[in-house]
C-alpha cells in the first residue's frame, strides 16, 4: 500500500506541475487539462491507497498481532475484516489451530539403560497470549520453548523408571510426561492437547536381555502347565480308583446283605419246621425214606425212638 500512495503522490505532483507549467496565455491548455486529470488522479489513489491500507483481513483460525514501528503494541486482532492505522501498523497472523510438533529425545533409564524415545505433542497458542508470545518467543516459539522442553522433561521423567518398567507402565510414564510438558508450556502461552509415546527404543543388549527373559517366562509356564495337567491327570486317576472301589464296596455290602437275608430267612424256615418236627414225625420221615432192601437197622438207645417196625413175612 506504501507503494500505491507514493504512486498517488507522484501522480498528484506530475499533474500540478503540467497545470502550473501551462498556466496563462501561453501555455498548452490540453496539457493543463491532463495535469489537472493527472491530479484528480493521483489524489483517487492516494485515497484508495489510505483506505486499503485502514483495513486487514485476518485468516479463520489465526489472530493478528499489531506491529507499531517493530513494537508490539499489546493489540490482538480476531478473525475477519478489522481496522488498524494505515502505514504505521502492520499485521503479523499468528496460528491458533490445532498443531502437531513431533521430536525424539535420547535418555537414561534408572537402571543406566539407553532410551530413545520418540514423542508426538498436540498443541495450539492461547489466543489472548499471541501478542507476548511474538514479543518474547518470536515466530520460531516451538524450535525455543517445545523442543528443550521436551528432551528435559523426557530425562526427568525416564530417569525414574527401569527400563522393564518403561514399557510394562508405558501409559503411567506418559500420563507424567503429558502433565509436566502442559504446566511447562502454558507458562509460555502454549496449550497442549495430548501427548503421545509413538515409540521406545532401546539398545541391542537389552532388547536381547529381554527376549531371553521372555523365552526363559514362556519355558517357566509351558513346565508349570504340564505339571498342572499331570496333577489334573492323577486326580482323575485317583477320583476313578475311588469310584471304582466305591463301587466294589457298594457291591460287597449287597452280597453281603443278600447272604444274611437269605441265611436269616434259611434260619427262620428251619426253626418253622424244628416247631413242626414232633417225634412221631421224625420217626415217620426216617422209616419213609428207608430204602426197600434195608433189612437191618441199628439204633443206639436212649434216642426216644419208639418205631413200629412191619411184620416180616417168612
Amino acid at each position: 500500500m506504501i507503494g500505491l500512495l507514493i504512486l498517488g503522490i507522484i501522480t498528484v505532483v506530475a499533474g500540478l506541475y503540467l497545470m502550473q507549467a501551462n498556466k496563462g496565455r501561453d501555455g498548452d491548455p490540453r496539457q493543463r487539462f491532463g495535469g489537472k486529470i493527472a491530479s484528480i488522479v493521483g489524489v483517487v489513489i492516494i485515497v484508495i491507497s489510505i483506505a486499503a491500507g485502514a483495513f486487514t483481513a485476518v485468516l479463520a483460525g489465526h489472530r493478528g498481532v499489531v506491529i507499531r514501528f517493530n513494537a508490539v503494541t499489546g493489540a490482538v486482532l480476531n478473525e475477519g475484516l478489522q481496522v488498524k492505522v494505515p502505514f504505521i501498523d502492520s499485521v503479523i497472523m499468528m496460528d491458533v489451530r490445532t498443531d502437531k510438533y513431533e521430536t525424539g529425545a535420547a535418555s537414561a533409564s534408572r537402571d543406566l539403560q539407553d532410551v530413545r524415545t520418540t514423542i508426538a505433542l498436540n498443541w495450539r497458542l492461547d489466543p489472548t497470549r499471541t501478542g507476548e508470545i511474538y514479543r518474547t518467543l518470536g515466530p520460531e516459539f516451538m524450535n525455543r520453548i517445545a523442543a528443550p522442553a521436551v528432551q528435559e522433561v523426557i530425562k526427568q521423567v525416564t530417569a525414574k523408571y527401569n527400563a522393564e518398567d518403561l514399557i510394562l507402565r508405558r501409559e503411567v510414564v506418559r500420563n507424567e510426561i503429558a502433565e509436566n510438558l502442559a504446566s511447562r508450556l502454558l507458562e509460555r502461552g502454549i496449550i497442549t492437547e495430548a501427548v503421545s509415546i509413538t515409540e521406545f527404543q532401546f539398545s541391542a543388549t537389552f532388547v536381547a536381555a529381554i527376549e531371553a527373559k521372555v523365552s526363559a517366562e514362556q519355558a517357566i509356564f509351558e513346565a508349570r502347565n504340564k505339571l498342572e495337567r499331570v496333577r489334573v491327570e492323577a486326580e482323575q486317576a485317583e477320583a476313578a480308583a475311588k469310584g471304582v472301589a466305591a463301587a466294589r464296596i457298594a457291591q460287597a455290602n449287597g452280597e453281603a446283605e443278600y447272604i444274611r437275608v437269605v441265611t436269616d430267612a434259611q434260619v427262620a424256615a428251619n426253626n418253622a419246621i424244628a416247631e413242626s418236627l414232633s417225634p412221631q414225625v421224625l420217626q415217620y420221615i426216617l422209616l419213609d425214606r428207608l430204602g426197600d432192601d434195608i433189612k437191618v437197622m441199628v439204633i443206639p438207645a436212649g434216642q426216644g425212638l419208639d418205631l413200629v417196625l412191619p411184620e416180616i413175612t417168612p
